[in-house]
């Protein structure tokens, strides 16, 4: 009796040991499929003067968080509150909490820059008075924007009336069914609105 039960287990744990070198072969023969779209709870926006990083009056932080995902409560998001005539350093940090520890998307992003790329579009009201540059590419040739590093420009005109309100959309397009170009693709991992203030 001891025998079969030993035997039994013996049996259980080369089953087990073929189950999981099964599983490790079959995961190397297929890396990480492209087709697949990042999961986001968290996007942080950073930016410190571009003139001058250490000065901490100028540094800004905004949050959107949506821990539940869609149809469940209403994502959290914050106001960003520029000043006029400064140029902000603005990068961008996703994460999936998700997971424990939280999984930092962004450098995944980064990784797979040849399929992600980042648009932001300034409402009209601030047309005119806030330009957003990308300053980081991927390895294509030619080289297309990132865009999780940024320079946001807020122009100083003595003809705007402070405040200004409006919003910046961010969209990160993912592209698998099309090549990525210049363009938005039809697929996109996320579609933020964050309420901006000139000041």
């Amino acid at each position: 009796m001891k025998n079969s039960i030993t035997t039994s287990l013996i049996l259980s744990l080369i089953s087990l040991t073929f189950l999981n070198s099964c599983k490790k072969s079959d995961d190397a023969s297929h890396p990480h499929d492209h087709a697949s779209q990042e999961q986001i709870t968290t996007l942080i926006l950073r930016g410190v003067n571009k003139a001058n990083p250490t000065n901490s009056k100028y540094v800004v932080f905004a949050k959107w968080e949506d821990l539940d995902g869609e149809g469940g409560n209403a994502p959290l998001i914050d106001s960003l509150i520029l000043d006029t005539g400064i140029s902000y350093s603005m990068d961008i940090l996703l994460l999936d909490k998700t997971k424990t520890p939280y999984d930092t998307v962004s450098n995944e992003i980064i990784e797979r820059g040849d399929i992600h790329q980042f648009f932001y579009t300034p409402s009209p009201t601030l047309l005119d008075k806030l330009i957003i540059e990308r300053l980081d590419k991927d390895n294509k040739n030619p080289a297309l924007p990132i865009g999780i590093q940024t320079q946001w420009n807020v122009l100083a005109k003595p003809s705007y009336t402070l405040p200004v309100s409006g919003t910046v959309n961010i969209v990160l397009s993912h592209y698998h069914s099309t090549p990525k170009t210049a363009i938005r693709s039809p697929e996109s991992d996320i579609d933020i609105s964050f309420p901006v203030k000139l000041k």
